[in-house]
Parts: C-alpha cells; structure tokens; sequence
C-alpha cells in the first residue's frame, strides 16, 4: 500500500488536533493535511478517547463518537485498522525496547507502541509531539514531523 500522495502517520495528539478547534496543534495539523495524506491508526483513535471523556465528559465522548465515524469519509484522511498482527508487534516491540515503551512509575505505554509499530511498518514520517517516539525514531533511522504549537498556545 503506497498512497500516491506523500503519507503522514499521525499519532494521538494528531487525532486531538483534529477533533479539537482550539488545540495548540491544529493549525500545523491542518497544514499537514493540505499537503499530505494522513494515516490515522485506530489505535490512535482509541487511545485519544481517554483524556477526551476525562476532560470533557460523557456529553463530548458521544460528540467523539460521531467524529470516529465520519472520520474515514475526510478528505486526506485514511484510517488505519487494528489487526492482531499490529498487537502482537507492539508487544514485542515494548518487550524490546522498555525505555520508550514503559514511563517511569512503571506503565506500558502499548498506544505508543502500537502507533511505532505502524511507524516501522509504514516508513512514512510520524507527525508527533512525544519526545519518546521523537527519540525511538531517531534511534531507529525513521522520520519525524515535530507538531508546532501555535503562536500564543
């Protein structure tokens, strides 16, 4: 699968500048869009509807849902399934490599590990703001779009 346009992998603060107007990465969310095509893994789907609810509540995760499922129909958006293949990979690339994958109070971070699978796999730069995937894909020679915030946020 080789998108004709030049691909963008987005990861979970991606997502939120989409669904977010006034998200500090919105604007170069958008500018990457224009001229890119993004590719949003599910995971990055699923994982952004955590901080949503606690921010916002039950009233916006039902706003999110909507926005999950027109999503797909956006143009320069191409959502990215969730296969257990891409769960199997991610597991061992946390097993393998704990110091991106596991924070300090000892958590996995398995979103990250799921969206760096997909980074490996695809070879496409990953649009971020984490400096651990900024760092892991530096060590594994992939490259990165560092997300701006914009001015005044």
């Amino acid at each position: 699968m080789v998108p004709s346009v030049p691909a963008i992998l987005c990861d979970t603060v991606c997502v939120w500048a989409l669904y977010f107007r006034d998200s500090a990465y919105r604007e170069h969310v958008l500018e990457l869009r224009r001229r890119s095509l993004l590719l949003v893994p599910e995971a990055a789907l699923i994982e952004a509807a955590y901080p949503i609810y606690r921010a916002k509540g039950l009233r916006e995760l039902r706003n999110y849902a909507l926005f999950v499922r027109y999503l797909p129909l956006s143009r320069g958006v191409r959502t990215l399934p969730l296969k257990l293949e891409d769960i199997s990979r991610a597991l061992a690339l946390a097993a393998e490599h704990p110091g991106y994958f596991v924070d300090e109070e000892g958590n996995l971070n398995l979103y990250d590990a799921l969206i760096a699978a997909a980074w490996e796999e695809l070879r496409v730069p990953l649009a971020t703001s984490d400096s651990r995937l900024i760092d892991y894909g530096r060590a594994r020679g992939l490259d990165c779009v560092a997300l701006r915030r914009a001015r005044g946020r």
